[in-house]
């Protein structure tokens, strides 16, 4: 898994969607424009700081980027399976296969924080191995087989490679979150200095989360790959 080829795969990832998250940036810029002689960043930051995450254009750009996902994630899973598209009941299975894994990882975390982790690492494959396994025209009783077998997948494949997929969910995190970061401080710093800023910024803030997701999405699919390989030998 060469870290160069996980960054090119990123772009053609990006790349398949792109007229999509075009006009969604424009969304960000729009915003941006309309609100950024109103909104005073330094004040918030100054006085509510919890509270920049629902100020416009920042909530605008996590909102657009959560819809973003919907796209990126079938264009990841195509590498497994060339014909998988997104359909109602994948979407209910994901948000199910979400929550039940959340639940089960902040019940770790209550009640110390190792368990949480290995929670989270032992059902890492667990969002990938549900989408892959219910049927493009499944109905709502097969959701929760799929759902419990995806679980139980994602325990049986990681258990033996608990190291590396704790290193691999790590380094997934960190290529998104970094350079994300960054450039939600840089928009922060800019757009108190010039408020006007904000409307290319917001954009720029926009796209690092999707090219960094698909990056991210792109060595979570191939790892996924290795290690169903590795269990069916």
């Amino acid at each position: 898994m060469a870290a160069a080829s996980l960054f090119v795969e990123g772009f053609r990832l990006m790349r398949e969607r792109f007229v999509v998250y075009a006009l969604l940036a424009l969304g960000c810029a729009a915003t941006a424009w309309a609100v950024a002689p109103r909104v005073d960043l330094y004040d918030v930051l100054a006085n509510h700081p919890m509270a920049l995450l629902a100020t416009p254009p920042v909530s605008v750009v996590l909102l657009l980027s959560l819809v973003a996902l919907f796209y990126i994630l079938p264009s990841a899973l195509r590498r497994i399976e060339p014909h998988f598209r997104m359909t109602g009941i994948r979407v209910a299975l994901m948000a199910a296969t979400l929550l039940c894994v959340g639940t089960v990882t902040e019940l770790g975390y209550a009640f110390a924080v190792l368990p949480g982790i290995v929670a989270g690492v032992l059902l890492s494959q667990s969002l990938v191995g549900a989408l892959l396994r219910v049927r493009a025209g499944a109905g709502p009783l097969e959701v929760l087989p799929a759902l419990v077998a995806s679980m139980r997948g994602s325990v049986a494949m990681t258990r033996s490679h608990f190291a590396t997929t704790l290193g691999v969910v790590v380094a997934s995190l960190a290529i998104l979150l970094v350079p994300f970061t960054l450039v939600m401080l840089t928009l922060l710093v800019l757009g108190v200095r010039l408020p006007p800023s904000l409307v290319v910024t917001a954009p720029i803030l926009f796209f690092t989360f999707i090219y960094f997701e698909c990056v991210r999405y792109a060595l979570i699919v191939r790892w996924y790959r290795r290690l169903e390989s590795a269990a069916a030998a």
